[in-house]
Parts: C-alpha cells; structure tokens; sequence
C-alpha cells in the first residue's frame, strides 16, 4: 500500500468532527420517538460498539502502519461520536439507551491488508444495517438523522475500497 492511499485515508479523520453535529438533530427529533424508534436507534447503538471494537482490537494487533492506524482511529471516532449521539437520542426518548454490542465474526489477522478487508466487511455491514433501518423510522426526523451516518458509513466503506484497490479510482473526467 502507497503512502498517497494513506494520506487520501486520512481524509477520513476529518469525518470525526462529523458527529458533533448529530447530537442536535438526533435529540430534538427523538422527543417524539414511539417504542419501535428507540428499538432501531438500540439497535443502531449496538452496531455502533461493535465498530468501536473492531477498531480497537485492528490497533492492538500491531499490523497497522502509522497513517492507517491515524486512519483506523479517526473511523473509530466517527463511530464513537455516532454512539454517543444515538445514546442522546434514546434518553431523549425517555428510554434506556443498550449496553449490548453487536458480535462480530473475526477473520484470522495475519496483515494490514487482512484488517483492512475486515474492517471493509464491518463498515459494510453497519452501511446495510442503516439502510434497512431508515424507512423503518416512523419518526422522518429520526430517519433523517440516521441517513447522516450513513453517509459516513458509506465514505469509510469507499476509503476501505479504494485502499484495498478495488476499483474506485475516481474517474479522471470526474475530478477537475
């Protein structure tokens, strides 16, 4: 892997200070949140911790480089600032926010490339999750809130892709 594909990762770092802006929109639109709103955004919650895991546990391996472990903890980040704005939410609601996390089936880890894919299929998998769940919102504020992460889902699955080299080279007609 190229340092260029590190540093283009590491544009995923800036995706953090992303979450400081969930909070508001998830908690003035989970003041109305009926039983089965508070069970997705549970749910998106436990999916949440899970991501924080996998980034904890990829860094603990010592098979990250420096600029995809900068990377790595940035993604962690986003994940972290969406758990704590989902939390909000639920207490907003007047429930009580899970304590579960989603398990997550590990790969053998032998290399950077090993994480990186594992970390492509978590990403992936909380994208699907959040896409399923969105029109299940009977709150449109709270589905609109949640297509926000999203969109960060999405971008870290991108990134994932694009390090892997798996064909998401920007088009050169594309890119000015």
């Amino acid at each position: 892997m190229d340092v260029s594909r590190a540093k283009l990762l590491g544009t995923g770092t800036a995706l953090a200070a992303f979450g400081a802006g969930l909070l508001g929109p998830f908690m003035t639109a989970a003041e109305g949140a009926d039983d089965s709103d508070v069970e997705l955004l549970n749910s998106a919650i436990s999916l949440e911790r899970a991501g924080i895991k996998a980034y904890k546990d990829a860094a603990a391996t010592k098979l990250l480089s420096a600029p995809i472990l900068a990377v790595a903890k940035g993604f962690m980040q986003d994940h972290m600032a969406h758990r704590d704005a989902l939390i909000a939410a639920v207490k907003t609601a007047g429930a009580t926010p899970t304590d579960k996390t989603t398990p997550l089936d590990y790969p053998v880890l032998k290399s950077q490339s090993d994480i990186l894919t594992f970390a492509q299929t978590v990403e992936r998998g909380a994208a699907t999750a959040y896409l399923t769940a969105i029109p299940k919102f009977k709150d449109r504020m709270l589905a609109k809130a949640t297509g926000s992460i999203l969109g960060v889902e999405t971008t870290h699955v991108a990134l994932l892709a694009y390090t892997l080299k798996q064909g998401t080279e920007p088009y050169k007609d594309f890119v000015s």
